[in-house]
């Protein structure tokens, strides 16, 4: 997302709202979403919606049964194990441009970790059943995805050993 773009507060006073552009030009810079074409990342985009969060605030919690993508378009969030016990250990470190929540979608399982705010946080939120759905009409975009998972367990290695 470019650094002009700006959050617009909503005619409802409900929030804040990025237009169909602004989504667009920030889909396309998340790396799963890079080689849609506009008229895809047009479509998705009417599947997105927005969530603000204050810093420190949970978006779901390990064992969530919940089955949405999320985008971080400005904020931190951390992917946090153990949230609230004597072994909590943040995992990752997630900043704008990144996602998360696939493994959910991906497995039908409940939430492995918990992800909570590290600062005051825009998300944008993609249905799981919507991620499907682009992934069966792109399926190279499974490609990509397989690339991000490969490199984060990667990484998770490396600071292992």
């Amino acid at each position: 997302m470019p650094a002009t773009t700006r959050w617009n507060e909503s005619q409802d006073g409900e929030g804040w709202v990025l237009s169909t552009t602004d989504k667009m030009l920030f889909l396309r810079r998340v790396s799963i979403f890079s080689g849609m074409t506009l008229e895809q990342l047009r479509v998705l985009s009417s599947h997105l919606s927005e969530q603000h969060f204050l810093p420190g605030e949970v978006v779901f919690t390990e064992g969530d049964y919940s089955q949405e993508l999320y985008m971080v378009a400005s904020g931190n969030v951390d992917i946090v194990k153990d949230h609230g016990g004597p072994h909590e250990r943040v995992l990752n470190h997630l900043h704008r441009g990144d996602f998360f929540g696939e493994l959910a979608i991906f497995e039908g399982a409940p939430r492995s970790a918990t992800a909570k705010t590290h600062s005051e946080t825009e998300l944008l939120v993609l249905p799981g059943e919507k991620f499907k759905q682009t992934i069966y009409q792109k399926p190279d975009m499974a490609f990509e995805i397989f690339r991000e998972l490969s490199a984060r367990l990667r990484r998770r290695e490396e600071e292992i050993w």
